[in-house]
């Protein structure tokens, strides 16, 4: 918690950017909720973990291939998954899974959270998806967002640079006062190189993606950003008064 109170004491940012998926929105329980729903999969046939291991494994492996738009690499996944379980995809239900994502649902923590982050910051969003698909997402956000980035937008996914040197030219703000928020770890990497902060949301084991990279600061959850700015608010407001 100190490194969180002095990541926001000590710099004075302007700008907060999120990762959506998994920081935001329950990635992981909208994503199973979705793939037990559109193929039946049952408990008896594969765990929650083994499921939600098997989503992050294909889709970070298929984002690596390369592919566009983010919903063909859910499609894609979806295939992959139902190869795996059933023994043959399913063409006609795996295009029903990227349509599902702007129904996963978001954190309990989220809207209350950025509705007081979006009193004293600039707040935006660098996101792995398509347009229409975060645009869905976003119907569930009450908080205003000033900016939204998707690697539709600059033809590249996350943890590589362009999307952040994307979102740096349109902020128009020194890196040194934006923080990247993100449950994946690896997204720390790309957002201090560029001079931007980052805070690594771990929410669970799985947020170490294994990348070694190194954040600013880490949070347990949103709310707990949230009060570290209150306190930074609070000591500086003091040192002003020069009490």
């Amino acid at each position: 918690m100190d490194d969180l109170n002095r990541l926001f004491s000590d710099n004075r940012p302007t700008t907060l950017t999120f990762d959506c998926y998994g920081t935001l929105v329950d990635w992981e329980g909208g994503a199973v909720k979705a793939l037990r729903s559109i193929y039946g999969f049952s408990d008896q046939l594969v765990s929650e973990d083994v499921l939600i291991s098997l989503f992050l494994e294909l889709d970070a492996l298929v984002i690596r291939e390369g592919i566009f738009p983010y919903s063909s690499v859910l499609e894609n996944v979806a295939d992959r998954i139902a190869e795996k379980l059933l023994g043959s995809s399913i063409p006609e239900l795996s295009t029903a899974f990227p349509q599902s994502l702007p129904t996963w649902p978001v954190f309990a923590e989220t809207n209350e959270a950025l509705t007081q982050l979006a009193k004293h910051f600039r707040l935006a969003i660098i996101s792995n998806v398509d347009d229409d698909l975060i645009a869905g997402t976003l119907t569930q956000i009450s908080a205003p967002f000033d900016e939204v980035f998707t690697s539709q937008q600059t033809s590249t996914y996350k943890p590589d640079r362009p999307i952040f040197e994307a979102a740096l030219r349109k902020l128009d703000e020194q890196p040194r006062r934006i923080i990247h928020i993100a449950e994946g770890l690896g997204e720390a990497r790309p957002a201090t190189e560029l001079g931007m902060k980052s805070i690594w949301v771990k929410r669970s084991k799985r947020s170490d993606d294994g990348s070694k990279a190194i954040p600013h600061a880490t949070a347990s959850n949103l709310m707990a950003i949230v009060e570290a700015t209150q306190s930074s608010l609070v000591a500086n407001n003091q040192i002003k008064a020069g009490k």
